[in-house]
């Protein structure tokens, strides 16, 4: 007896089609997958008396993510850094970002 696999179509409704790949706000890189990334760390937040729900996140590599939150505290990026483009004036991320860009998404950056 021979069984026989279906095989996914498009027309099949469990058949998801492959998500977009989504862009990083800092290197603007496209990666398949993102961090969100807390513009007032959770930890801070909860301090300003902020819900978690209602802090704002906007999309990240990993790479990025990782250099801020190595980079600086909790309390630089809830007090100076809590905005795109205050994260972006700093020099020493504007040189990190333009070395992350030419790296290839299938390296793993690993940041100290």
């Amino acid at each position: 007896m021979l069984l026989r696999m279906a095989r996914k179509r498009a027309e099949d409704s469990w058949y998801a089609p492959p998500k977009p790949p989504e862009t990083c706000v800092l290197c603007g890189r496209e990666a398949p997958t993102m961090t969100d990334h807390h513009l007032i760390p959770k930890s801070q937040g909860r301090r300003q008396g902020v819900k978690l729900g209602e802090i704002p996140t906007v999309k990240m590599c990993a790479a990025c993510q990782g250099y801020l939150s190595k980079t600086f505290s909790n309390s630089e990026l809830a007090n100076e850094l809590n905005t795109v483009e205050a994260i972006l004036a700093r020099e020493e991320v504007q040189k990190f970002v333009a070395w992350v860009r030419k790296q290839p998404l299938t390296k793993g950056v690993r940041v100290h």
